[in-house]
């Protein structure tokens, strides 16, 4: 087994070492974003990160830059839901880390909700997509739950809602 810190040790080299050494296992980080991705022969072949799988989990567990991961070499899979090679994991997780940095400094907290502010209007236009993250909205949901229950990917749900945190719209309780 192999532990580390994701502060000490970042994910993308963390990643690029496990995917390059063909090794076979479970990589899990313990963070409230976390989650495991699964890796056979140097492919990430499945995502889990709380109730989202493939590439939604695979995408939240790019913006973790903090916590303690664990690899455990041999573990199988509960399911497949991925098929990436190392090349196109290692591109798509820098671009997803990347995109994660404006949105994290937005929306820092996960364990808290958002609601509504009075500047909130009824008739506020929204598309079919805006409509579908802001239903969400005020509900009591914390954002990690708000994430794991929409079904927009979580950058998505997320780059959705900055425009109305950012205009007053919604704000964090």
């Amino acid at each position: 087994m192999v532990s580390g810190d994701l502060q000490v040790f970042s994910l993308l080299p963390v990643m690029q070492m496990l995917l390059a050494s063909g090794r076979s296992g479970q990589f899990t980080v313990e963070h409230p974003r976390g989650g495991s991705l699964w890796i056979e022969n140097g492919e990430v072949i499945h995502a889990r990160c709380g109730d989202l799988t493939g590439d939604s989990a695979l995408q939240l567990l790019c913006s973790l830059d903090s916590g303690t991961f664990t690899f455990e070499p041999d573990r199988q899979p509960p399911e497949r839901s991925l098929h990436l090679r190392q090349d196109a994991v290692m591109h798509r997780m820098l671009v997803d880390t990347e995109a994660w940095t404006p949105l994290l400094r937005l929306f820092p907290d996960w364990s808290r909700t958002l609601r509504f502010t009075s500047h909130w209007n009824e008739a506020q236009p929204v598309t079919r997509q805006q409509f579908r993250a802001l239903s969400l909205v005020g509900q009591g949901h914390t954002l990690r739950s708000m994430v794991n229950r929409s079904e927009l990917a979580p950058r998505v749900m997320l780059e959705t809602l900055k425009p109305f945190l950012t205009g007053g719209l919604i704000e964090m309780a």
